[in-house]
């Protein structure tokens, strides 16, 4: 059996909503370009439907890989939880909430055939991307979040923050131990470390939509709070 090019980790907590046509529309994508995939949803106990919605879609898309986590919660712990259990040749994850179109995967997945790369992120900040959707202050905090991230951390990537991304296998068996996995900003993090081990790093430009509604602003402090503490800790590796 040949093996597989993508595996996709896509996280879940209460997408009932969105999780059926995501699935179906990245399935059929990637069908569409023969490419061979599994799609991983690792499920943080959602009280939903979702799932139930993907027990289903399993028995039609064997592609459709169901992780579920009673437990445990947050992006990063379910992203670690994915990559570790994944067999593809490259891995890559997305939101499942419809802010990703997976229409960008074949062009992601050509820039690593061709060795253009090693590591391909769906940016927001590079020229072409469109980004929608986002309350005015929380995209303010996400444009000067990676200011000072490229200040600190000195990550030339203009997009460190958005999950759509993949990356080849030999850039998660280098940096898996060495990940803090607490908060969505493991995310940077492992841009952080893929650049920090020489791995080549490129954006290519997305269109952006925000589903989910805007944070408050007591929680906009809370997280810019933990966001500094956590940058710091990646800094100094503590």
């Amino acid at each position: 059996m040949p093996p597989i090019k993508l595996s996709l980790i896509l996280p879940t907590y209460n997408e009932e909503g969105s999780i059926e046509k995501l699935l179906r529309t990245t399935h059929e994508v990637l069908q569409k370009n023969e490419i061979s995939h599994e799609l991983i949803i690792v499920d943080d106990g959602s009280k939903d439907r979702t799932r139930a919605i993907i027990q289903k879609l399993q028995q039609e898309i064997p592609e459709v890989v169901l992780i579920p986590r009673d437990n445990e919660r947050g992006l990063a712990s379910a992203l670690v939880r994915g990559y570790n259990s994944a067999h593809g040749i490259y891995l890559g994850s997305m939101d499942t909430d419809l802010a990703h179109d997976p229409k960008h995967l074949p062009e992601m997945l050509d820039i690593l055939d061709y060795n253009k790369a090693d590591f391909v992120i769906g940016s927001r900040y590079v020229k072409g991307a469109s980004f929608k959707g986002k309350p005015l202050i929380n995209k303010m905090a996400s444009i000067v979040g990676q200011i000072v991230i490229k200040t600190l951390l000195g990550v030339t990537v203009k997009d460190t923050s958005n999950n759509y991304r993949i990356f080849k296998r030999a850039i998660w068996e280098t940096i898996k131990n060495k990940l803090h996995p607490d908060g969505n900003i493991m995310i940077t993090e492992i841009v952080y470390l893929a650049q920090k081990n020489n791995f080549r790093i490129t954006e290519i430009p997305i269109a952006y939509v925000e589903r989910r509604e805007g944070k408050s602003k007591l929680s906009i402090i809370k997280e810019t709070a933990r966001f500094f503490k956590n940058i710091f800790r990646i800094k100094f590796g503590k």
